[in-house]
C-alpha cells in the first residue's frame, strides 16, 4: 500500500523590517511544526513586500496590520514575542494546516 503523500505547506511570516522579529517568530514556528510532525517552508518578508510574497502561501504569520485584499489564512504573530494566547494561536496554527 502506497504512503499518502502529503505536500509541503508554506508559511510567510511578516513584520516591520522582515528580519529580527521574523527571524526569531520563524524559529519558534519551525520547532512547533516539528514537535507536530508537519513539514513546512517558512519564509521571512517585510510587511510591504507581503503583496509580492503572498500568492503560495498557506497561512500568514504577521506582527503588522495586512491589507484587506490578503486572501489567505492569517494568525498574530504577536503572540510568539509576547506569550499571551501563545497556546491558542499555535492550535490555530495547526487547525489551518492539517
Amino acid at each position: 500500500m502506497k504512503k499518502k503523500s502529503r505536500k509541503k505547506k508554506k508559511i510567510l511570516c511578516t513584520c516591520g523590517t522582515g528580519v529580527a522579529t521574523c527571524s526569531f517568530i520563524s524559529s519558534e514556528i519551525e520547532k512547533f511544526l516539528k514537535e507536530n510532525d508537519i513539514e513546512a517552508e517558512v519564509l521571512n518578508c517585510r510587511v510591504s513586500d507581503i503583496e509580492e510574497s503572498y500568492d503560495e502561501a498557506d497561512l500568514i504569520v504577521s506582527t503588522c496590520q495586512l491589507p484587506p485584499r490578503i486572501d489567505r489564512p492569517k494568525v498574530s504573530g504577536v503572540p510568539f514575542i509576547t506569550g499571551n494566547d501563545l497556546e491558542d494561536t499555535k492550535l490555530k496554527i495547526l487547525e489551518f494546516l492539517k
